[in-house]
This record gives structure tokens, C-alpha cells and sequence, in this order.
């Protein structure tokens, strides 16, 4: 485990990773680098089998906190990190021994007052806040979209035999979309980061009251050990940040939203602040193979699944 805490600093956080009980390896990786008001966190979970899952998280960790610790945070840096991760980890997917390797990533960059959320996955990154739990990232898998178009309810989706099916990681395609979130940071506000092995074991209500109740340090134990009693069956991250205080305002950088009211924002890479959109955007890119026909081979391929389970069981 990682910690850092100082009165001198304007943040505390922790950061911890766990193989859980019913995995023989970690194929999460977390990573961080803080200086001054700038910080940049990152929560990865690997997939593709035992070598090529843990090899893909931890590329995204080294990359993503290298990259993004080159300049002042912001949205753009936080995009070239995620597409300089997304390249390599593609790239080693190309030899036949790690096919299929790509990774969730979630990542905090901070340039306080400011708060940046990449996201790619269904890692997770919450924030509480006045005593209430908002998760801030939207899962990319099948069972979340499937949950927002309204057929199916969060009870179905936690147990469905295709909870574990995402449609959006780093390194499986040659573009990934990359969902990006801001937000202005006030004192006391404290951010989750966290892999499927602790959000879809713990209840939203069993998260809270742990991040209410201590510090980021023995928050991020108590978490996993939690979820460790509650069977491990995944291997379980998590990064928990504090804001302990917000330095003296500084002139807005250019990427600044109209964040008075302090509620998460969605950015838009490139527009001004008094013309985005609160929605997730993606980056301006040529739409590749993947991207227009996706929706429809996943189609065509649930269809035979679900053919050959009926004809399978007639017989």
C-alpha cells in the first residue's frame, strides 16, 4: 500500500490492490504521482488471461501516470495519456501469445481547484460529498447499457451470467472512447477509485459509510478486507483521495468549465467553457471499423449464442 499524508499538503490519499480470495494472481494494477496542487491516480483492471491481463493493467498505470505528469493536468494531456496507453497495450496484443489482452482504466488528475475523470471500463470513480455517494463514471459493459436503455434493473444486472462483458478497454481496438468528466473540488470532498471487484461486491451504502468514517489510509483496508469477506472472488483496487484544502484561487486555466455550483460536468476536449454540453463526448477521431459496426456483430453474435442454447437444449 501506497499513503500520503502531511500537514503541508493539500491532499491524503491511499491506494491499495488485493488479488482477492478465488484468483491466484492480480491482474489490477494502481499507480500515482502527486506534486504541489497536481496529482494524477489510476485504477486498472487487466483482461485476456493470467500474463497478458496483468501485463495490459499495468502498461495502462505506467503510461497513463507518465504521460499525464508531463505538463499541468488537463483535459487534452489526460486524452494523449490514455491514447498513448491504448496504442501500446494494442500493440502487445498483436503477438499471437496475447490475444485478447486490453484493461478497464479510471484516473483522477488533479489540478486543484480542479478535478479531471478519464474513464474506459467498468473501474469506477465516485465522490462523496456532503454525505452523499455519487458515482461519477458510467460502466461500459453490457449489463450497464442494457440497465440505461430500461431492460434491465440493477438486481438483474449484478447477478447476470454477462456482467463481466465490456464493451470498451483500452488496448482491445486500435480507438477507444474515453469518457471525460470535470469538476470543481471543495474541502472535505473525498474520490473512490475502485475495480468490479469492490463495486460489485459492496453496496454503494457499505462504501460511504467506510469513506466517512476513516481515514484514506484505513479506508482502503477496511474495503478490501470487506469485500474478502464477502467471498473475493475478483481481485479488488482501490485509491480513496481527500481533499484536506483548496489553495488560493489562481487564474482558471483555458480548459475551465462554468463550475460555480461544484457539480461533476462533462468536458468537452477543445470548446470553451460556456458551450459544453453536459453529456459524455467523445474525441474527435475518424470513426474506425469498430466503432460502426460494433453494436451490430455484438447482435449477430448474441443471436447465435442464444440459437444454439435453444436448439442445444431441445436436445
Amino acid at each position: 500500500m501506497s499513503a500520503s499524508s502531511d500537514g503541508n499538503t493539500a491532499v491524503e490519499f491511499a491506494a491499495l490492490t488485493h488479488p482477492g480470495r478465488q484468483r491466484s494472481n492480480n491482474q489490477d494494477a494502481v499507480g500515482h504521482k502527486i506534486s504541489g496542487d497536481y496529482g494524477i491516480f489510476v485504477v486498472a483492471d487487466g483482461m485476456g488471461g493470467h500474463r497478458t491481463g496483468e501485463l495490459a493493467s499495468q502498461l495502462a498505470v505506467k503510461y497513463i501516470v507518465e504521460v499525464a505528469s508531463e505538463d499541468e493536468p488537463s483535459p487534452n494531456l489526460l486524452l494523449d495519456a490514455f491514447c498513448e496507453a491504448n496504442d501500446v497495450i494494442h500493440e502487445a496484443g498483436q503477438k499471437p501469445e496475447s490475444r485478447g489482452m486490453g484493461t478497464t482504466a479510471t484516473a483522477l488528475a488533479l489540478n486543484l481547484p480542479y478535478a479531471i475523470i478519464a474513464h474506459v471500463g467498468d473501474s469506477r470513480a465516485y465522490l462523496l460529498r456532503d454525505g452523499v455517494l455519487t458515482q461519477l463514471t458510467q460502466d461500459h459493459s453490457w449489463v450497464a447499457e442494457r440497465m440505461r436503455q430500461g431492460l434491465l434493473t440493477p438486481t438483474e444486472a449484478r447477478n447476470h451470467r454477462w456482467r463481466n462483458v465490456i464493451t470498451n478497454a483500452l488496448g482491445s481496438f486500435p480507438e477507444a472512447r474515453v469518457d471525460l468528466i470535470g469538476l470543481k473540488v471543495q474541502p472535505g470532498d473525498r474520490f473512490l477509485l475502485c475495480s468490479d471487484g469492490l463495486s460489485g461486491v459492496l453496496e454503494d451504502s457499505a462504501l460511504q459509510e467506510i469513506l466517512e468514517e476513516l481515514p484514506p489510509a484505513e479506508s482502503v483496508k477496511k474495503l478490501i478486507n470487506l469485500a474478502n469477506e464477502w467471498g473475493g472472488p475478483d481481485n479488488i483496487s482501490a485509491i480513496v483521495v481527500a481533499i484536506k484544502s483548496i489553495p488560493p484561487e489562481k487564474p482558471p486555466p483555458a480548459w475551465a468549465l462554468p463550475l460555480e455550483g461544484g457539480e461533476p460536468v462533462v468536458l468537452a476536449v477543445g470548446q470553451e467553457g460556456s458551450t459544453v454540453e453536459t453529456q459524455i463526448l467523445e474525441p474527435q477521431r475518424p470513426r474506425g471499423f469498430w466503432d460502426r459496426w460494433h453494436d451490430i456483430i455484438f447482435l449477430v453474435v448474441y443471436i447465435s449464442l442464444l440459437l444454439y442454447v435453444l436448439l442445444f437444449n431441445k436436445r
